[in-house]
């Protein structure tokens, strides 16, 4: 024998109630349910547009990796140099 929280009612009129009431809680669950997931995905999206605009704006104030590796005419110095070897490492 089947245990009930609450006893079926058994006027026909109170069981579609009950079946009305349980579906529109149901529904209700679901769109609500619908309506954080919407919530949570448009917060995330807005998040990380602007993490990547951040980035975006980042990546155009530093230098370019061609411009930064050879240096420009007059600018920088080199350095010439003689050394002696004092000892050689042996393996």
């Amino acid at each position: 024998m089947p245990y009930y929280i609450s006893q079926t009612p058994m006027n026909p009129v109170s069981r579609v109630l009950a079946t009305l009431v349980a579906a529109l809680t149901l529904v209700g669950a679901f769109f609500f349910g619908l309506v954080v997931l919407v919530l949570f995905v448009g917060i995330g999206l807005l998040l990380w547009l602007g993490l990547w605009l951040r980035m975006w704006r980042i990546r155009r104030q530093l230098p370019r990796e061609e411009a930064a590796a050879e240096p420009k005419p007059g600018q920088g110095e080199i350095i010439d140099a003689e050394y002696t070897v004092v000892s050689r490492r042996r393996d």
